[in-house]
Formats: C-alpha cells, sequence, structure tokens
C-alpha cells in the first residue's frame, strides 16, 4: 500500500511540474497564446493581463480605394506604463493585423510578426510611448502585451 501511495504521490508530482513547463517563459520559453511573459527584476512568469502596461487603440481614420473594393483603418496606439516601475523591452503581439504595405506602421520597431518597442524607449511609470498604423479593413487589429521587461 505504501508502494502505491508513493508511487500516486511522484506521478501526481510529474504531471503537476510537466504542466506548469508549459507556463514557464524566458530567453529560450515562451507563454502560452495571448498570454504575456513577464519578466520582473530577472524572474519570468506567464500570465493572462498584463497589469503594467495598458494598450489603448483609436481609430482615427477609415477610407476605400480601387472602386470601394479594400478598406483601409488608420489606427493610433499608446503603449501605456501603469505600473510603478520602469518598463523595457515591450513586445506586442498581433491578431488580425493586415497592414496596407510595408510603410503603413510608424514609430515602433517590427519583427516578423511583433511588435517591439524601440530599443531605446523605457518608459518610466505614468509614461506612454504612441505608435500608429493602417489596417485593411474596418477595424483595428488585436493588440496585446507579449513579452515585458520591469525594472527597478
Amino acid at each position: 500500500m505504501k508502494f502505491i501511495s508513493a508511487l500516486l504521490f511522484v506521478l501526481i508530482a510529474v504531471s503537476f511540474s510537466s504542466a506548469m513547463a508549459d507556463h514557464q517563459c524566458g530567453p529560450h520559453n515562451r507563454c502560452p497564446d495571448m498570454h504575456a511573459c513577464v519578466c520582473d527584476a530577472g524572474v519570468f512568469r506567464c500570465v493572462f493581463r498584463c497589469d503594467e502596461v495598458i494598450i489603448t487603440q483609436t481609430v482615427t481614420r477609415r477610407w476605400s480605394d480601387d472602386n470601394g473594393q479594400m478598406s483601409y483603418s488608420q489606427v493610433e496606439v499608446e503603449i501605456k506604463n501603469v505600473g510603478h516601475r520602469k518598463v523595457k523591452d515591450v513586445t506586442i503581439g498581433t491578431v488580425g493585423m493586415s497592414l496596407k504595405d510595408n510603410n503603413a506602421i510608424w514609430g515602433i520597431s517590427v519583427e516578423d510578426c511583433d511588435i517591439h518597442l524601440p530599443s531605446y524607449i523605457d518608459l518610466l511609470p505614468h509614461q506612454s510611448h504612441k505608435f500608429g498604423y493602417i489596417n485593411r479593413g474596418n477595424m483595428a487589429a488585436h493588440l496585446f502585451v507579449k513579452n515585458i521587461n520591469i525594472h527597478e
């Protein structure tokens, strides 16, 4: 009976640690989709909602071209540090972003499918950074914090 109890405990511990391993992040691991990897003083953790930064989007203009065949939306985005510590290295994930062309995003760095706060910008508490883009369609893309680095 002791052997079965010990075996059961080991199996539960292994399954729990395996499940938790899926939610670790850092330089070589990533969080599940739509989660943020937060580095807080060198400690990495995955969170569903990043409370340190708020992303606000405003569609400032809509228009159509090609005789109304293609519509576009110009979007202004504000990334704001609502926490009490300095924020660096913000990476923003996108869903539904289809840029008009390669010049249709400004004030931000783009690498592959991710948007990055420029390396020379740190957001002190209550500071923000604005950028813009032109998306195909009548709506803004869904943007979410994918990675963030918080410093004292």
